[in-house]
Formats: C-alpha cells, sequence, structure tokens
C-alpha cells in the first residue's frame, strides 16, 4: 500500500486542498482533511508528470482535476505499477547525479571531437567523387569570378613566358593522368602575392609575381605539380564540404548532388582564408617530391622556391601553396626525407577523375 500527502485541485477553481492519496497498485483514491473520499478511480487513468530533478510532482486525472506532491519516491513507486516514464526515469537519474552527468558531458565532447576530426572528413572523401563534372565546373567558374573581381587583374606576363610555361604545362598533363581536364590561367596580383592555386574542375592560376620569384623552370614545375595534384584527389571540393558540414555531405551521399552549388561561392573563402588541411598540403607535396625523384632529381628547387614564398607569406595572404598548414620548414624536412626513403607510389583512389 502506498500512502503520502499531496495537494489537491479540482480543475474548476484554483482553490487548493490538503489530501491523502492512497493506492494498492490498482486503484487510487483522493482523501481529504476531514476524512471525506475525493475521489476513486483506477490508477492506469491517471496521467503522472514526468520527473525533473527535485520539482514537485504530479497525479493528473481523467476530468481535469489534478494532485501535486513533494513525496517523489512514492510517486516513483506508482510509476512502476502502471510503468509510465521509465525513459524520462534514466534522464532525471542523470540529471541529479552530477558525476554521471559529467562523465556524459565529456563523452559527448569527445564524439563531437571525433566525428569532426575524422568522421566528416571521412564523409567528404565519400562524397566527393559522387559529384560530377558539370557541377564542379560550376563551382569553378563562380569562385573564379569571385576572385577576379576581390584579388586578381589580368595578367601582364611577357607573352614569351607564359608561352614557355604553358608548353611546360602541357607536358606535365601529358605525363599525369588523363581523366582530368587541367588548363592553365595567368593573373597579376599585388595583393596576393607570388602564389598559384587549383580549382576543382582543374584550371590551375598562377600569378604574375610567382612567375617572376621563380629561379627556374624546375621551381614551376615543382609549384604546377603540387597544384595538379590538390585537382587529382579533389582537395578542393572536399575542403568545401568538410567546411559546410554534415548537412551538405549527407544531401550528397543519398543524391542531392545539385546542392553543392549552393555553397559554390564558400571555396574562394576557403581558399583565401583556410587554404587545404596539413594532410592535403602533405598530399600534394609528396607527389611533388616524388615527381622529381622519378626522373633521377632531388627536390632541391622545389625546396627553395617553398622558402621564398614562405618568407613573402608575411606580407601576403595566403592562397593554397602558402597555406600555414603545415609551416614551411616542417615541409622542407619532409621533403628530404622522401629524398632519403622514397615511400610506395598511392593506389588509385576509387572514383577519381571525371
Amino acid at each position: 500500500m502506498i500512502e503520502f500527502d499531496a495537494t489537491y485541485f479540482d480543475g474548476k477553481s484554483s482553490k487548493a486542498y490538503s489530501v491523502t492519496i492512497v493506492s494498492d497498485g490498482v486503484q487510487v483514491s483522493v482523501w481529504g482533511d476531514e476524512g471525506q473520499a475525493l475521489r476513486y478511480l483506477p490508477l492506469h487513468q491517471c496521467v503522472i508528470t514526468p520527473p525533473m530533478g527535485n520539482a514537485r510532482r504530479a497525479i493528473k486525472f481523467p476530468d481535469g482535476a489534478q494532485c501535486e506532491t513533494d513525496d517523489l519516491q512514492a510517486v516513483a513507486e506508482l510509476e512502476k505499477y502502471i510503468g509510465t516514464n521509465q525513459g524520462m526515469q534514466m534522464v532525471n537519474s542523470l540529471e541529479i547525479n552530477w558525476k554521471m552527468a559529467a562523465g556524459c558531458l565529456g563523452g559527448i565532447i569527445i564524439f563531437v571531437w571525433i566525428f569532426t576530426a575524422y568522421g566528416i572528413p571521412l564523409m567528404a572523401q565519400i562524397a566527393t567523387p559522387l559529384i560530377p563534372s558539370v557541377v564542379t565546373e560550376k563551382v569553378s567558374q563562380q569562385a573564379m569570378k569571385m576572385l577576379d573581381n576581390n584579388f586578381l587583374q589580368p595578367s601582364q606576363l611577357d607573352l614569351k613566358k607564359a608561352e614557355q610555361i604553358s608548353l611546360l604545362f602541357q607536358n606535365l598533363c601529358k605525363e599525369a593522368d588523363g581523366n582530368f581536364n587541367y588548363r592553365i590561367q595567368f593573373r597579376k596580383s599585388p595583393r596576393i602575392g607570388p602564389n598559384a592555386f587549383a580549382l576543382p574542375s582543374g584550371i590551375i592560376v598562377m600569378t604574375d609575381e610567382l612567375v617572376l620569384l621563380a629561379a627556374n623552370d624546375n621551381e614551376i614545375r615543382g609549384v604546377l605539380v603540387h597544384e595538379m595534384a590538390h585537382v587529382r584527389h579533389r582537395h578542393g571540393i572536399r575542403s568545401v564540404l568538410q567546411n559546410a558540414g554534415v548537412f551538405l555531405i549527407v544531401s550528397i551521399l543519398v543524391g542531392d548532388v545539385t546542392s553543392i552549388t549552393s555553397v559554390a561561392a564558400t571555396l574562394p573563402t576557403v581558399l583565401v582564408e583556410a587554404g587545404y588541411s596539413r594532410k592535403f598540403e602533405k598530399e600534394a607535396d609528396r607527389e611533388a617530391g616524388l615527381y622529381f625523384i622519378k626522373k633521377g632529381l632531388n627536390t632541391t628547387d622545389y625546396q627553395s622556391i617553398l622558402m621564398r614564398l614562405g618568407k613573402d607569406h608575411a606580407e601576403h595572404p595566403g592562397l593554397s601553396l602558402l597555406s600555414t598548414h603545415p609551416e614551411t620548414q616542417e615541409r622542407i624536412k619532409y621533403l628530404q626525407s622522401l629524398e632519403t626513403s622514397p615511400p610506395p607510389p598511392s593506389p588509385p583512389r576509387s572514383g577519381e577523375g571525371r
């Protein structure tokens, strides 16, 4: 038998009555302070409000009347008989147990960190090959338009020099993966300075300032191979997806690939403000380094232009190649390690290509 004190409201007025509730687990009765029976009905017809910490509990009756009580243990016993609020009881136990609540909060923080650091990049990698070339082309066109309007000017490069680099680039394209439509464009940019960056469709932009900074063709080759690697591994689109978040990635995974165009304008921002991730830059540096090693050359020329670009970075906001992730010295050490112990070639990725 369960018996406890409560306050009764008849649902017709605001007057409160001191009552005693008695239940055998099947029926429930409400007794006034003078011993009169106010209510008597089956327990299963009552609705018990969910527990909320140490707040008062209420037992509601079908006609709108209700009882409120501070005897939380007695109400919990009634709940066991009718099997209600089981899920909320678990939630309530977490709320009143600060150690358990702190543990759950810590678990949520760890889960969010793991999902952000590993889950979203993995989902972006899976989603990227599902994006058709017509979409990457549109994204690149919008990005190029934004860059031309805000950061770039028409090239003033000597025509002979531009043709020389274009020929060098064409030869690199013949040696590279033929599934990508690589194109080179020259721009002048006092605001950006010496730089080069790649757009998802295969457009590689090189500034006049970078051409003037380069001491020889091998330095130019290193930069171009680096940017071509960004295209081949689709680092631009993957960066957009990772920055846009899980909802866009999921929409692509379920078939709504055109939704990527809605965030196409974020690509220039990703390049300008964040550059590529440490992993993406290392992957592109790896291909540039291995390009020279496979030809029986060292990576000294590529290291040299990276060093000069690193010094120039303090005066110009970086794009792609000038990303601060990783630092120049770290990139130099990595290239040197490739010469002493070159890794085996990476296997082709499924779904890459256009």
